[in-house]
């Protein structure tokens, strides 16, 4: 691999930005820049005006600016469960492009009639039919227009060049897939929680068969809820097709929480570190946030590896 860019994550949530930035460097990524900024006060996605959450976000970004810098132009942005709505519905992939944003729009606008679909720009992920998805289906993400154009101003006015917005669920996925090179066979669960709501994933073979967003209001029935909604809108028994493993990501994310997750489902659970596979630059400072903190930039690093 030569010339090979360097990669700019940014991660925002309501509390707090973090960023990671891997350079270039002979035959490989080094982990080169790793910082978060804590707010003085929570954002709220909904009712924030625009220019609140512009202000807040630059202010964190010039504190990373003065702290350690940064030497990449090209940047991507993983945002909050909280900034985007989720829904699932039968797909033909025969449609074209177009047709397909007019079913989105319209189913959208029956699910959600409280929302306006106009303000909404759409995006959607293939679940094909199999044991486990009885129909063909789309995973579509709707985000709010108005946080795309908050970004690309916001990289307008740093000089930056803005190339990737996604939730943080599916930039930690990223991260899951740089960890486990093999994950080709077999069921895959990933799990983000992002205060207040969670997200949970199956894959097989790399391939989505089931997504929910909910809110979680009490950690000690994170496993009754699992299983309920499993069995719900699974059409087969899961106790027949093992779950390989679980990989956890999100600020909540402790040792203890995913070890009692695993004596609870009796499945490998793993807190992901998306750093064990990068070597760090000269200089490389915040070792503790490798060490101690690692699987909260997970949303972070995956966003700054995305080559698509």
């Amino acid at each position: 691999m030569n010339n090979l860019p360097n990669r700019l994550g940014l991660s925002l949530s309501e509390n707090k930005l973090q960023l990671v930035e891997l350079s270039f460097s002979g035959s490989e990524y080094l982990l080169n820049g790793l910082e978060e900024v804590f707010f003085d006060e929570p954002l709220n996605f909904e009712s924030d005006k625009e220019t609140k959450l512009f202000l807040t976000i630059q202010s964190a970004f010039n504190e990373i600016l003065i702290t350690s810098g940064v030497s990449t132009s090209e940047i991507s942005f993983s945002l909050p469960l909280q900034c985007f709505t989720f829904f699932q519905v039968p797909y033909d992939n025969t449609l074209l492009q177009h047709d397909l944003e007019d079913q989105f729009q319209w189913e959208f606008s029956i699910l959600f009639p409280h929302k306006n679909e106009a303000d909404y720009q759409f995006q959607f992920y293939e679940m094909e039919k199999s044991i486990f998805v009885q129909e063909p289906k789309a995973i579509v993400v709707a985000m709010k227009k108005k946080m795309i154009d908050l970004l690309y101003t916001f990289c307008d006015r740093n000089n930056l060049i803005l190339s990737t917005v996604d939730c943080n669920h599916f930039a930690f996925d990223k991260s899951i897939q740089l960890l486990n090179q093999n994950m080709k066979q077999g069921i895959i669960g990933s799990i983000y929680l992002d205060d207040p709501l969670i997200s949970v994933e199956l894959l097989f073979e790399q391939k989505p068969i089931f997504m929910k967003v909910f809110p979680l209001k009490d950690k000690a029935r994170f496993v009754e809820q699992i299983r309920s909604i499993l069995a719900k809108e699974i059409p087969v028994d899961l106790a027949q097709y093992k779950i390989d493993k679980f990989y956890f990501g999100g600020d909540e994310v402790t040792t203890s929480f995913v070890t009692q997750i695993e004596e609870q489902l009796q499945i490998p659970c793993y807190p992901v570190n998306p750093f064990i596979q990068f070597n760090t630059s000269k200089g490389f400072k915040n070792e503790k946030y490798t060490r101690e903190k690692a699987h909260s930039f997970a949303a972070a690093a995956g966003i700054a590896f995305r080559l698509e």
